[in-house]
């Protein structure tokens, strides 16, 4: 590990150390070799890294010299990496080893994620579409199930905390930074966090967290609204000038609401306000119940199909009180007639027999095209009028009605589509006049 080329920033003749407080690129850690400083964190250096014989980028984690007998803060950093690696998750970044340098300062290798945090995300191209927060919501949700299932929480889940990856199609996210985790101790043990510790960013911490009280699953399910919030909106629902502020907002503001900054579905909303109730028992359970809410509140609004319906009815006048067989003859003609041209229409029959015909065709799916559909359904009708009374000449009276309406379709055993209920089947609601969306015409009152 001895070297000491001089550094490009350096004057002439400086030399300095690949191995001081921060490693410089060429320092050798383990079997990586280290390429640059990513971030420099509270605790941590973070470097690009690649590995010796395969040249595998990873992402290089090791604390700070001046806090290498900081036992609180090694202990974390251990338990990050055995957290990580008890976590195998698509979602959650992989640990690929970690061991200690010369001078016993420890250090962690994990798979480098091509991307940028959401936070960084967000700022460079806005808030996330409703679909897009879904995808960030179920591979996030999956991964934090995974945690609370092995008795570990995350305790500091935030935007900065998300790596975005993009895809050839659409993106991937992971979980990083387990530093500040809870893990479940094993019985007879005490965990790493003593009672009325505060851990975690002011921006996402529950009310619980903030008052160093007992925490669990719910208390990231707080944290997961923060983030569905600031995914919908680009903004975090509660901001200020101070930490204090913030906190101060996170126990006693009323959350804000989402259709303030957003046109968002109710169920939507009501979905975000569950997570960031401030008392954990008014919060979603679990994960998968919160997923579960959010599914449904995002799944695409479906109205039933609509369809218009040509009713004719073909009877003897009052005054007839026995037909005779040239009568029976002239409404079969009429029917016959009326039949013929919605079938060369392409209509299909829901009912037909004895003196009625319910002739249906379906309306298109969008609103907007519909009323020029009906006003062929119209035409067609008229024009069924006409040739049946024509063919039932004076023995016969003829109505012809046409309706539209929601209804329910299904399809028959040769996959044919058959109108199987709805408003069209119910004849006395439309056939009796006043009926909203129906058209009457009869022999000797043909609309002109």
């Amino acid at each position: 590990m001895a070297g000491t080329p001089p550094r490009d920033d350096a004057s002439p003749g400086a030399e300095v150390s690949l191995y001081g407080d921060e490693l410089e690129p060429g320092a050798l850690v383990g079997p990586w070799v280290v390429e640059a400083r990513v971030h420099s964190g509270v605790t941590a250096w973070l470097y690009r890294a690649s590995h010796i014989s395969t040249r595998a980028p990873a992402a290089l984690k090791v604390v700070r010299s001046e806090l290498n007998h900081v036992s609180e803060v090694l202990r974390r950093f251990k338990q990050e990496a055995d957290t990580l690696q008890a976590l195998r998750h698509p979602n959650i970044v992989e640990v690929l080893e970690y061991g200690e340098l010369r001078d016993g300062r420890p250090w962690l290798a994990m798979e480098w994620l091509p991307g940028e945090s959401v936070d960084r995300w967000l700022a460079h191209r806005g808030p996330f579409s409703a679909p897009e927060a879904l995808t960030v919501m179920e591979e996030l949700g999956g991964a934090l199930h995974l945690a609370h299932r092995q008795g570990v929480l995350h305790r500091d889940l935030k935007a900065q905390n998300v790596m975005v990856i993009p895809r050839a199609e659409g993106f991937t996210v992971k979980l990083v930074d387990f530093g500040i985790a809870r893990v479940q101790p094993p019985e007879g043990l005490s965990g790493l966090t003593s009672a009325g510790a505060v851990m975690g960013t002011p921006v996402a911490m529950a009310p619980e967290q903030i008052r160093g009280q007992a925490v669990d699953a719910r208390t990231d399910l707080y944290s997961l609204g923060v983030l569905l919030y600031q995914l919908l909106t680009g903004r975090l629902p509660f901001e200020g000038t101070s930490a204090v502020e913030v906190e101060e907002q996170h126990l006693h503001a009323p959350p804000p609401r989402l259709g303030e900054r957003v046109q968002v579905p109710p169920a939507l909303e009501a979905v975000v306000q569950r997570c960031l109730a401030k008392r954990p028992e008014e919060r979603w359970p679990d994960v998968p119940a919160f997923l579960e809410a959010l599914r449904a509140a995002l799944a695409p609004v479906t109205s039933p199909p609509w369809a218009v319906g040509i009713y004719v009815d073909a009877r003897f006048p009052e005054s007839c009180e026995e037909p005779t067989d040239e009568d029976l003859d002239a409404k079969e003609a009429a029917l016959d007639t009326a039949r013929g041209a919605l079938e060369a229409a392409g209509w299909g029959f829901a009912v037909d027999g004895g003196n009625v015909l319910l002739a249906w065709h379906s309306l298109p799916e969008e609103a907007h095209a519909r009323p020029r559909a009906m006003d062929t359904a119209r035409a067609l009708a008229k024009d069924v009028l006409t040739q049946t009374c024509e063919a039932a000449g004076t023995r016969v009276q003829v109505r012809v009605y046409a309706h539209s309406a929601p209804c329910e379709i299904t399809r028959d055993a040769q996959g044919r589509p058959r109108l199987a209920g709805g408003e069209l089947l119910r004849l006395d609601l439309w056939t009796q006049g006043g009926a909203a969306n129906t058209v009457t015409w009869s022999a000797g009152a043909l609309p002109r």
